[in-house]
């Protein structure tokens, strides 16, 4: 058998199989991502956090940092999810791989006040998270962008064209794994 045609059939086999540890191939368009970003992020400013998590969550898992910043928040915060200090400082730690000044003094400044039992396990999850969401898993580079009328930080991410693996994200903290 050809080795082109095998691994085409390899490849569809595979893009047709869900393992168990929530990842699967998947593809989907950056605009249509972008898109999800920018809706999310302002139906999470406009308090419509249902919509905001269902527009935010594709975004997030496949790298988008003001996704996972605004995830970060909905979590601490217990925004349409069960509050959770955990999952909310681990998005905000990978949505700290771009090395915005206010996102990384706000992830700082949460560490800080964590009691020391808890920075183990933070440092555990956004070690995680980072290697599930993070910009080199999901082959993404992030630049900051202008904004129109508004002081904010836009990041402005561009997907690679190679595979990555998109997992799901954990929406409490007992779906929380860590792989070791």
């Amino acid at each position: 058998m050809n080795r082109y045609l095998f691994a085409s059939i390899c490849l569809l086999i595979l893009s047709g199989c869900k393992s168990n540890n929530s990842a699967s191939i998947q593809t989907e368009s950056q605009l249509s991502l972008e898109l999800m970003e920018i809706n999310g992020i302002q139906s999470y400013q406009k308090g419509d956090y249902e919509n905001a998590l269902r527009l935010l969550k594709k975004p997030a898992a496949w790298g988008y940092k003001g996704s996972q910043y605004t995830l970060a928040f909905m979590f601490l915060k217990g925004q349409h999810v069960p509050q959770s200090t955990l999952i909310g400082m681990g998005w905000l730690g990978v949505a700290t791989e771009v090395e915005t000044e206010e996102w990384s003094e706000q992830y700082r400044q949460f560490y800080a006040a964590a009691p020391v039992q808890m920075k183990s396990e933070i440092d555990s999850i956004v070690n995680e998270y980072i290697r599930r969401y993070g910009m080199k898993a999901q082959n993404i580079t992030c630049k900051k962008g202008p904004t129109i009328h508004t002081r904010a930080v836009r990041h402005v991410c561009t997907k690679s064209d190679a595979i990555s693996t998109v997992y799901d994200i954990d929406l409490k903290e007992e779906d929380v794994t860590i792989k070791q």
